[in-house]
Parts: structure tokens; sequence; C-alpha cells
């Protein structure tokens, strides 16, 4: 005889698209720092940062022709370690003569090329949950009561960033 599955609980996902992608890493902490502070907005039992990921390209430009003569991918897990990889590849002298002469470079960051990714593991009364913040979306994922996604639904729409 085989065992059977049995249900044992019920997980919902439920996806935002924002209408701008976020520009401005401030902006983006802030709604972060907002959920996992002390005292968050939606009343949450517990709240815990969890992984982080930030992406972004750095380009290397002839200083002449301004032609994209190469390029350099920053990968971090934390906004400090992504902040300081951005910083040493645009002012590495070794990396713009390597990529032409004396080129200059820049951060893609504020394109969609870059990726933001927070995920925030939370709990509202006995529902447990995640809440992923990208810079072009909000996915809540793992809910039960619809009352929470209403919670974070209704919390969001007062963030402009959010909408």
């Amino acid at each position: 005889m085989t065992a059977d599955f049995i249900q044992t609980a019920v997980s919902k996902s439920a996806k935002r698209t924002f209408n701008a992608y976020f520009t401005d890493p401030a902006d983006y902490d802030a709604i972060i720092s907002e959920i996992t502070g002390v005292t968050n907005p939606l009343g949450l039992a517990s709240v815990e940062l969890g992984k982080q990921t930030y992406k972004t390209l750095v380009g290397y430009y002839d200083s002449t022709t301004a032609k994209l003569t190469g390029q350099v991918q920053a990968t971090a897990f934390t906004r400090a370690e992504y902040n300081a990889a951005i910083a040493a590849l645009i002012g590495s002298a070794d990396l713009k003569t390597a990529y032409g002469n004396g080129s200059t470079a820049q951060a893609s960051e504020i394109d969609t090329e870059a990726t933001w990714n927070v995920r925030i593991s939370c709990v509202l009364g006995a529902d447990s949950f995640q809440i992923s913040l990208n810079r072009d979306s909000m996915t809540v994922s793992g809910y039960a009561d619809d009352a929470t996604l209403a919670a974070v639904d209704t919390w969001a729409d007062t963030k402009p960033d959010l909408n």
C-alpha cells in the first residue's frame, strides 16, 4: 500500500506590478525598513529580513567615441556591498584601461538591467508568509488567510512607489 499526501495547508500567492521601476535606492530601502521596523505598519507579530540580491552592470565607454567597450556585472547580497562594488568598479583605473584606454565607467543602476530583490518573512496573526520586493513588483506568497493579503494591499495602496 502506498502512502497518500494529505493537505496540511493552503498557500496562496499574489503579485502587484508597479507603474514604474524604483530608481532611487533610498526610496526602495525606506519601504524595506518600514516593513521590517519595530513598529511595522502591518502589525506583524514577527518579521525577518531574508535573502537580498542586488545586481547591475557597470559599463565602460571609450573616452573619445563614447562607444561601449565592455561591461562587468556586479552582484551583492547587501545594499552596502552593492554600493561598495559599484564604487570600486567605477573607480578602477585598471578596468578603465583594460576596457578602452582611459575609458569612463558608469553603472546601469537606474536602467531596467539592474535588479534588486529582498525577501521578508512575516507572521500576521497565525498566518506565515513572505514578501518579495523587486524594483518593478511586490509578491506576497505563502499566505492562507485572505485578510493577510488585504492588510498588505491596504498598506501598499498608501505608498506611491508601490502603485
